[in-house]
C-alpha cells in the first residue's frame, strides 16, 4: 500500500498518531485516510476510536465504508461529521453497520465503545 501513500502504523507502541494525524490534515489542502474496522486481525471487544478523534480534531467528516459479504455488495454510506458526543455518534455509526457481516463473521464483535473504567 506503500506505492498508493499508504502510511503504515505499528499500534503496539504508543507515539499519538492521533495528534500526528490530525496535524498532517491542518497542513494538507487534500489528504484522505481508510481506517480498517476491528476484526482485520482478530475478535476485538470494542473498537478502537483514533478514526474518531483524528475526524474530531480534524473538523473532517468520517465516511462509513463497508463490504458486506453476506449481500455480496460494498459502498460507502453516509458521512458523520463527529459532534463530539461519542456515544451519540456511535449509536449511528452502529445503527448503520447492523446487519452487515463481514469475511469471517467469527472475528466480528459488537460495536461497542470500552467502558471508562476499563
Amino acid at each position: 500500500m506503500r506505492w498508493l501513500g499508504g502510511i503504515p502504523i505499528n499500534r503496539r507502541t504508543n507515539n499519538n498518531y492521533v495528534k500526528q494525524l490530525v496535524e498532517v490534515f491542518n497542513r494538507q489542502e487534500k489528504l484522505v485516510i481508510a481506517i480498517s474496522p476491528e476484526g482485520t486481525r482478530g475478535k476485538a471487544s470494542y473498537w478502537k476510536t483514533g478514526f474518531y478523534y483524528i475526524a474530531l480534531g480534524a473538523r473532517i467528516p468520517i465516511a462509513l465504508g463497508f463490504i458486506d459479504y453476506g449481500e455480496k455488495v460494498l459502498g460507502i454510506g453516509p458521512t458523520i461529521s463527529p459532534s463530539g458526543d461519542i456515544h451519540a455518534d456511535f449509536s449511528r455509526i452502529k445503527a448503520f453497520y447492523s446487519g452487515k457481516r463481514g469475511r469471517y463473521p467469527q472475528l466480528q464483535g459488537d460495536i461497542q465503545l470500552k467502558p471508562a473504567s476499563e
